[in-house]
């Protein structure tokens, strides 16, 4: 609700400052921006830019990920498993989940996650095989299987028509020792967000001072992840925001976010695409964060206007 109420109010903000007359209707779910004769319509504070083929492509993970891959884009290898209770014909193509036998770590999310949810790690087949099962029973009709990355940073781009808007980077979650607190008291104290901690944890260690201990694997803000800014001296800055344009120019999106790792070998590959771009955590999390997502809505509001 929050990032809801921020955008309500960057939108209004910036319609005041461009002298945009912003009038609701429909108890609020439709605006309607005037600015001379030309009129733009959002509903409950959503542009809808992109096209439904293009959304539609971007929510779908294996889907985007053969696109980009066609195009030659470096994205982390995909495979897809079907629900064959919610597609009967797909048996063959699943056939016996070779790829579970995989003994090296790998991670399983349903293909329409997001925020984290649904998404698993194991190096175990039989526990890998329960993953998916139990994603199915929650009647998601694919689940996608990627090898397990040992990441630096994950970058998330924020794309509107064909240019990087803003750029910043997410390390995993961790806390820092004080000399006499445990670690389930650490992350009370250091983190906002962290839903889901690493399991293998002896919680009640108690860490040396400055000494770093990380607790989960996970890139999400929305589970403990710790958003930094990308400044000049990023020596992966460039190369990203040309692979996220790319990427963006191919799914035929127009307003998006991609998102981009690093790993300790130093490769970089695309994770994922999403058309909705979300950053009410990265706000709360940062400094001057209000600023920076008003920022980020007075381009797209600019770039509306210029059609």
């Amino acid at each position: 609700m929050k990032e809801e109420n921020n955008k309500k109010k960057w939108i209004e903000e910036i319609c005041r400052e461009k002298g945009i007359e912003k009038i609701d209707i429909s108890y609020d779910w439709i605006s309607i921006l005037k600015k001379g004769n030309v009129h733009k319509k959002l509903i409950n504070g959503n542009f809808y830019l992109n096209t439904k083929i293009s959304s539609e492509i971007a929510k779908d993970k294996y889907s985007t990920y053969e696109l980009l891959r066609y195009y030659d884009l470096p994205i982390i290898e995909h495979a897809v498993l079907f629900n064959e209770k919610m597609m009967p014909n797909v048996e063959t193509i699943n056939g016996d989940y070779e790829i579970l036998k995989n003994t090296k770590k790998q991670v399983i999310k349903a293909n329409d996650s997001l925020q984290g949810k649904d998404v698993y790690v194991s190096e175990i087949e039989n526990e890998k095989k329960q993953i998916v099962k139990e994603i199915f029973e929650k009647e998601i009709p694919a689940v996608v299987v990627c090898p397990y990355l040992e990441v630096e940073y994950e970058y998330r781009a924020i794309f509107l028509a064909g240019e990087i808007i803003y750029l910043y980077k997410k390390q995993k979650p961790f806390v820092v020792g004080d000399g006499k607190s445990n670690i389930r008291e650490l992350i009370e104290k250091q983190l906002k967000y962290l839903e889901e901690p690493d399991s293998n944890l002896d919680f009640q260690k108690i860490l040396n001072q400055d000494e770093k201990v990380m607790v989960g694997w996970k890139h999400n803000l929305s589970n403990g992840a710790i958003p930094l800014f990308v400044d000049e001296n990023d020596v992966y800055a460039e190369k990203i925001k040309t692979i996220a344009k790319k990427a963006g120019n191919v799914l035929g999106l127009t307003f998006a976010s991609v998102d981009i790792v690093v790993t300790k070998d130093k490769e970089i590959s695309i994770m994922e695409v999403n058309s909705k771009v979300c950053i009410k955590k990265f706000c709360e999390l940062m400094p001057n964060g209000y600023e920076i997502g008003k920022e980020i809505y007075r381009k797209v509001i600019d770039k509306i206007f210029e059609e």
